[in-house]
């Protein structure tokens, strides 16, 4: 059966050779790279599943939500919540009942602030990594039946994304990223394990976006993918 996953594999044959993108092989080693990049999301787009997005903070969990998911008519991800909303917490009155409806109001914001962030790295951007091997900001390190491969000012200034490839499955099963979420003081770190559908689709099956200053941890787990009838 042929393979139509991330066939990011193509990437590893960059080690050891000038990132200088006057090379003809290289740029059509790039655009090899974007385009099964795009097929891979495109693959995506035919099916549904189901995300489960849990927020810690200070190793508590504050919430959990459960999604049924697919792509729209405009390439975004349409959500439906299955879970049902926690009941809502007695009405405390005075300074102390603002205190509590305000940091509810936070937490809320903080979840989907970081599955917002989530999405614009997961999964890579055809047309972003193409950017970055452009400016020539790509340094690849190999390994035994591997290669990690980081992409430098990604989604924003001062932000990496690494690419870690199995060469033996020409497939992509990590994903690494350095960023922020509205300072760049405010640091976020996101790491993501792929797994692959029977047809070599690859997907996020689990992801962990931590923000170190908030204690704040979101777990992403995506599960149950299931064809849809054309």
């Amino acid at each position: 059966m042929k393979r139509i996953g991330l066939s990011w594999f193509v990437l590893i044959e960059f080690a050891g050779l000038t990132l200088a993108m006057q090379s003809p092989e290289l740029q059509q080693k790039a655009a090899a790279a974007k385009e099964a990049a795009a097929r891979n999301q495109q693959a995506l787009r035919s099916y549904s599943w189901i995300t489960r997005t849990e927020l810690s903070v200070k190793g508590e969990v504050k919430n959990t939500k459960i999604e049924s998911c697919q792509y729209g008519p405009d390439g975004k991800v349409q959500k439906t919540e299955l879970s049902e909303p926690p009941p809502p917490p007695q009405q405390q009155r005075g300074l102390r009942g603002k205190i509590v409806a305000k940091k509810t109001g936070e937490m809320k914001e903080e979840l989907e602030a970081s599955a917002a962030l989530v999405q614009s790295y997961v999964p890579p951007a055809p047309e972003k990594l193409q950017a970055v091997i452009a400016a020539g900001k790509v340094t690849i390190s190999p390994g035994a039946g591997a290669a990690a491969i980081r992409f430098a000012d990604y989604g924003k200034a001062g932000d990496s994304l690494t690419l870690t490839l199995d060469s033996e499955a020409k497939a992509l099963r990590q994903l690494s990223v350095d960023t922020w979420l509205d300072e760049p003081e405010n640091k976020v770190t996101l790491a993501v394990n792929f797994q692959s559908l029977p047809d070599g689709t690859n997907y996020a099956a689990a992801t962990v976006l931590e923000i170190p200053e908030k204690q704040i941890e979101v777990r992403i787990e995506n599960s149950n993918y299931q064809k849809l009838t054309p």
